[in-house]
């Protein structure tokens, strides 16, 4: 039965997967870029409405002393970032390496997670998921490098890529901590297999707040 479950979630996972993917891959290439920050506008809506009250109370002094800083500031610098024609090219390379950095070490640590990292506040999560997630990321960035003839150096693409997965690595954590303080197991159950938004989006929060800060050299050292 737990076997059929865990199959069924992870069918689930994959079919919701794909769907948001294609509606931000649409969304992001071929519609005005205002309809894909509205887009994150509306995530944001949906996570401060129908989500944010799970983690803490609406009554709650921490409801309301976090919420300009997580969630509402870093999806600000995210639509900042997207409807600039300067970096808008930045936030699909966000999308691209945080995506593939979670999905990756999902896979590897369904594989071959045995060692988990911090068990106490996310039990889910391996070393051996997170150092195949790395290797598979740092893979992409370098393929991304290639496509636009930029051709970085090993170094740098290991360097860029640890801080990228470092900081999605700690978005998750930090996210799974108000999760566990809440005694809940996501955020929502709005993404069939995935939780909630704030569950998909945790890790891209907090990389979004490195790709605003670092917006100049990573567009020197991706981009065109």
């Amino acid at each position: 039965m737990q076997t059929t479950a865990t199959k069924n979630n992870a069918l689930l996972r994959i079919i919701t997967g794909i769907v948001l993917g294609a509606i931000f891959c649409t969304t992001f290439f071929y519609c005005p870029s205002q309809l894909f920050s509205l887009l994150l506008a509306s995530i944001l809506t949906i996570i401060v409405i129908a989500e944010w009250k799970n983690i803490f109370p609406v009554n709650s002094v921490y409801f309301w002393a976090i919420l300009p800083f997580y969630p509402i500031a870093p999806f600000c610098m995210l639509i900042y970032l997207n409807e600039s024609p300067t970096y808008k090219i930045l936030v699909l390379y966000l999308f691209i390496l945080v995506f593939t950095f979670d999905s990756a070490s999902y896979l590897f640590g369904k594989m071959y997670g045995k060692t988990k990292i911090i068990p106490s506040i996310s039990p889910g999560k391996s070393w051996q998921g997170a150092i195949g997630g790395y290797c598979i990321a740092t893979l992409v960035f370098i393929a991304i490098s290639w496509n636009n003839n930029k051709y970085i150096d090993l170094q740098t693409a290991c360097v860029v890529s640890a801080c990228i997965c470092i900081i999605a690595f700690a978005g998750d954590i930090f996210e799974s901590y108000l999760k566990r303080c809440a005694k809940i197991k996501d955020s929502s159950n709005l993404l069939p297999g995935h939780g909630g938004f704030l569950d998909r989006f945790d890790a891209i929060m907090a990389v979004s707040v490195f790709f605003f800060y670092y917006k100049v050299y990573l567009l020197a050292l991706l981009a065109h």
